[in-house]
């Protein structure tokens, strides 16, 4: 009995040994199984959903181009709204001045200030 119970341990360390697969070979394996259970649509089907996804990409570009001119032109409209509303505020004035006009006409009154409070 001692010598059988020496072959199946000696038999079960040699069976251990073959029986470790080597892990990428596995992997592979696993691998080549899943690749076969692919199932791969036909042509018809193909073909109608690339022209389904065509559809919705040229819907959805329509909608953001409208969209985008809509905010164009609306922003448009706002910096006219600014524009007018400056040019109207200084040509209603009958005294309007230029920047210019007005930038001097400072300049002058600091240096009047100057020149009294040197002088003085």
């Amino acid at each position: 009995m001692a010598k059988d119970t020496e072959k199946k341990v000696s038999d079960k360390k040699t069976s251990n040994k073959s029986k470790k697969p080597n892990k990428v070979v596995s992997w592979f394996k696993g691998f080549w199984s899943e690749v076969k259970r692919i199932v791969w649509p036909d042509g018809k089907t193909v073909f109608r959903n690339t022209v389904i996804v065509i559809i919705v990409v040229a819907i959805a570009a329509a909608v953001i181009y409208l969209f985008d001119q809509g905010m164009t032109l609306g922003l448009k409209g706002v910096k006219n709204l600014a524009a007018d509303k400056t040019t109207t505020a200084a040509s209603d004035g009958t005294d309007a001045q230029t920047s210019q006009e007005a930038l001097d006409e400072v300049t002058e009154a600091q240096s009047e200030t100057t020149e009294a409070t040197t002088a003085s």
